[in-house]
């Protein structure tokens, strides 16, 4: 029998909230547990009830989705976060999935795309849109014009404990989390993302995560 999600909407825009729980409540399998209108309100909910995935507005009055990602986190550190918006904040979207926020989806979204974004955050994925992510490395290519080639092969020349710990960084583990796992130290997995950062010629956790994904290696 398939597990059941608990689902909180977070935003402000009621005919949102209404639209998006219109389109989850066909999933028998997804259940609506509660709503909030703002950041304040989404941080009081998802502490009483401790939401498997929360669907979080980036824009919202008093206190925004990005604000309020740590204190959810905090709150209840089971609860995956989708973050949802309708702008093209770029920079908005990928601070959020810097700080802890497991995906993003665009409100345009299909309600398949939805609920496969649901579903693969509550398993603990990363879910980034394709077309961020083609975003994305056309202006790493525009900044790195040599470097198209290159990323193919870096990646392929990853050791397979560096494909281990990039596959466990993709799931968005931790350092601490990653060496549990694998039965190593923090500092071996430390070692071994400066080594992969290195190869994939990147400086940050969320680069690698984009680069690992566009490869397929999740």
């Amino acid at each position: 029998m398939a597990q059941h999600i608990s689902v909180v909407i977070a935003d402000n825009h009621r005919l949102i909230r209404e639209g998006l729980s219109l389109m989850l409540q066909r999933e028998e399998n997804i259940d609506i547990i509660g709503e909030a209108v703002n950041g304040l309100q989404t941080i009081n909910i998802v502490k009483d009830l401790k939401p498997d995935v929360v669907l979080l507005d980036i824009a919202m009055p008093e206190m925004d989705g990005i604000q309020v990602l740590p204190s959810i986190r905090n709150k209840s550190p089971k609860t995956k976060t989708l973050m949802i918006t309708s702008t093209t904040d770029e920079e908005g979207i990928f601070k959020s999935l810097k700080i802890g926020a497991k995906g993003y989806l665009s409100m345009d979204s299909s309600a398949a795309d939805l609920t496969k974004a649901i579903k693969a955050v509550q398993r603990g994925e990363l879910w980034v849109e394709r077309k961020l992510m083609s975003k994305f490395f056309e202006n790493e290519a525009s900044n790195n014009p040599s470097g198209g080639n290159s990323h193919k092969k870096t990646l392929e020349g990853l050791t397979l404990r560096e494909q281990e710990v990039l596959r466990h960084l993709t799931a968005g583990l931790s350092n601490k989390e990653i060496a549990e796992d694998l039965f190593i130290s923090e500092k071996t997995v430390k070692s071994h993302l400066n080594s992969i950062f290195k190869k994939l010629s990147v400086t940050r956790r969320l680069q690698a995560i984009l680069y690992a994904i566009n490869k397929g290696l999740s």
